[in-house]
């Protein structure tokens, strides 16, 4: 069996995987499959989870999340909770954990009706944020799409699960929230700004935007990239490619991280020598 992810944005956002398994068929077959199969379900919103995320607490240790089946259709789930971590790159890291724990681990919602997931917090906050992930996915049924390879009278069927992955965070004793741009740096026209997260919870960047000025202060370029969480303690760089033909023209580049709660702002005065390929 091929397996293939697909990760997009939906209606619920980030949070929604796409995960396809697809048994071994010609490829233009299944791509078709594919493309209708998808379009039918992310229109249809078979089920969502509310809500999108958790906080708990010294003071709050236990929450519920419900997953509601919008469907004509009963719905089988399994259910887990993994440590969230990052690495340098931004890249989530997803490990098992005791520390959380939750009820159940499988189970039915049948149509137009929805099912709690009961969260509980099995160890006390410390002096730093804890992240963790509640993944709810959906279990796989064999759909009927089948299609007959006329040559080779192989038959490509195709099943689609939906997962869902919802942040839970633990607040530590005492909130310390602090975002800087660390460094703002251009080689070779390519423009780089560190974002680095000082405090001791998450910061969940909405963009990163990229200005280059002129003299005169017109704007003669603009890139804005879309931004992601920074767990505590770590650092993210983004970068944008300005023109060749207009990075001559830059005095100044300014740069702006806006965040649930602030503006940061970074500047880099630019020169002739950072522009050359």
């Amino acid at each position: 069996m091929k397996n293939i992810l697909c990760k997009g944005i939906s209606s619920v956002g980030w949070n929604k995987i796409f995960e396809i398994s697809v048994r071994k068929g010609r490829k233009l077959i299944v791509c078709v499959l594919l493309a209708i199969v998808l379009v039918a379900r992310a229109t249809a919103a078979d089920f969502q989870v509310q809500p999108t995320t958790l906080d708990l607490s010294s003071k709050v240790k236990s929450g519920v999340f419900s997953v509601i089946n919008n469907g004509n259709e009963k719905i089988d789930f399994q259910v887990s909770v993994k440590e969230w971590n990052q690495d340098k790159k931004g890249k989530d890291i997803y490990a098992d954990t005791k520390e959380i724990i939750f009820f159940p681990k499988v189970m039915t919602v049948d149509p137009n009706s929805q099912r709690a997931i009961r969260i509980g917090l099995k160890t006390p906050p410390s002096s730093k944020e804890k992240t963790y992930r509640l993944f709810v996915e959906e279990i796989p049924v064999q759909k009927k799409a089948e299609e007959m390879d006329t040559k080779k009278n192989i038959k490509a069927g195709l099943t689609i699960a939906f997962r869902f992955s919802m942040p839970i965070f633990v607040k530590p004793l005492k909130l310390q929230e602090s975002c800087v741009i660390d460094k703002v740096e251009m080689s070779k026209s390519t423009a780089k700004a560190i974002v680095r997260n000082t405090g001791n919870v998450h910061v969940k960047l909405r963009t990163v935007k990229f200005s280059g000025k002129s003299a005169d202060d017109k704007e003669l370029f603009s890139k804005e990239i879309a931004g992601w969480y920074i767990l505590n303690g770590l650092s993210f760089s983004y970068e944008a490619v300005v023109p060749e033909e207009i990075c001559g023209q830059l005095a100044k580049i300014e740069v702006s991280a806006q965040t649930e709660n602030d503006n940061i702002k970074g500047i880099l005065n630019v020169q002739k020598n950072m522009c050359v390929q």
